[in-house]
């Protein structure tokens, strides 16, 4: 009697406590929940920041998808180019260098072709201390390209970097540089050209030689083992003013090499700030083309020819004239550093040896 009485109390008390249980929430349990959650939180906030990545990423590659799909561009032609703006130490001629602008650490920036329809990527990391920017002059490009800059719609900003994305859809002779908003980075070297071969069109030349003429005002910085060195300045401000024949001044400009009977096409552009007159002795030059336009009818034959700022001329001719001539501004400043010729804007121009020169 007695050992039924404990079990009935047993079993009482049993019931109370899952009664108990019931009633009351398990502090283990509660707190499993609780990280439950906080953990299903994490992931769905992992999963949102993985997809921002991506969205991100994919941005340009969309959006360059729509510009191909809204104009035919072949889907697998995709040119893409990467422009790296940064200070560099440039030499203008030898034992005379400069601290300059550039891109890719060259002045002036590297030459970009392409060709008619392609889709073309330019992605600019900004490694200067100020924003930056890029202007395609003369390319029909949207505005989220070529409008003024903004954020999201190519201003960059110190250690950053934008995808310029446009159909490069007019064949000729570019070029390209900073923003009217960053301008004085033009003057200081940020500059190069762009050229869009037609894909139809026969070539009428035999040689390609691209001639980027630009001025350099510098002021002295300090002096090295190996000759003096320079900081470009904007224009304005005292300093030694260089005139410039891809990044070189005379005699530092490499000689333009010809061979008997080629035809010759030359890419002027004038990336500086004043105007340029040019000469090219012992030969005449057919213009082809200005400004990017080739729609040029009668040509004209032309020995001079005055480059305003941002022009761009393609000047064919043939090698018919054997011997050691000169391409150079007619302007004396620019064909002299100080007085003191060669310097400057002046190119000597010669037949590849074997044929009936002077030398």
């Amino acid at each position: 009697m007695r050992r039924s009485k404990c079990r009935l109390m047993a079993a009482i008390c049993l019931s109370s406590l899952s009664a108990v249980a019931l009633l009351s929430p398990c502090p283990a349990q509660d707190g499993m929940g609780a990280e439950q959650a906080q953990e299903r939180q994490e992931m769905q906030n992992m999963r949102e920041e993985m997809k921002d990545i991506k969205s991100t990423i994919n941005d340009a590659v969309g959006g360059m998808s729509q510009l191909k799909a809204q104009q035919g561009a072949p889907q697998a032609n995709v040119r893409e180019m990467h422009l790296i703006a940064k200070s560099a130490a440039c030499e203008l001629l030898p034992g005379v260098s400069a601290e300059c602008l550039t891109y890719n650490g060259k002045l002036p920036g590297p030459v970009i072709r392409v060709a008619e329809g392609d889709a073309v990527r330019i992605v600019l990391h900004n490694q200067l201390k100020t924003p930056t920017s890029l202007l395609f002059q003369g390319l029909t490009v949207p505005q989220s390209v070529g409008g003024l800059p903004r954020k999201a719609a190519g201003m960059v900003l110190p250690g950053q970097a934008f995808a310029y994305q446009f159909i490069a859809k007019q064949p000729g002779t570019y070029w390209y540089h900073p923003q009217i908003t960053q301008s004085d980075q033009k003057t200081e070297g940020l500059s190069g050209v762009l050229i869009v071969e037609p894909r139809s069109q026969e070539k009428t030349y035999d040689r390609d030689i691209v001639a980027a003429f630009s001025d350099l005002n510098a002021v002295p910085a300090s002096a090295t083992a190996s000759g003096a060195h320079y900081r470009a300045v904007p224009p304005g401000q005292s300093g030694h003013h260089y005139w410039l024949m891809n990044g070189k001044s005379a005699p530092a400009i490499p000689p333009m090499e010809l061979k008997q009977g080629e035809r010759v096409r030359l890419r002027a552009v004038n990336a500086g700030q004043q105007p340029i007159t040019l000469y090219l002795s012992g030969h005449h030059f057919e213009v082809v083309a200005c400004n990017g336009s080739d729609q040029l009818e009668p040509h004209t034959t032309r020995d001079t020819i005055t480059l305003n700022p941002s022009d761009r001329y393609d000047l064919e001719f043939t090698a018919n004239n054997p011997g050691v001539w000169s391409l150079a501004s007619e302007l004396y400043l620019q064909s002299t550093d100080d007085g003191k010729f060669p310097g400057g804007i002046a190119c000597v121009v010669r037949y590849e040896q074997g044929a009936d020169s002077d030398e």
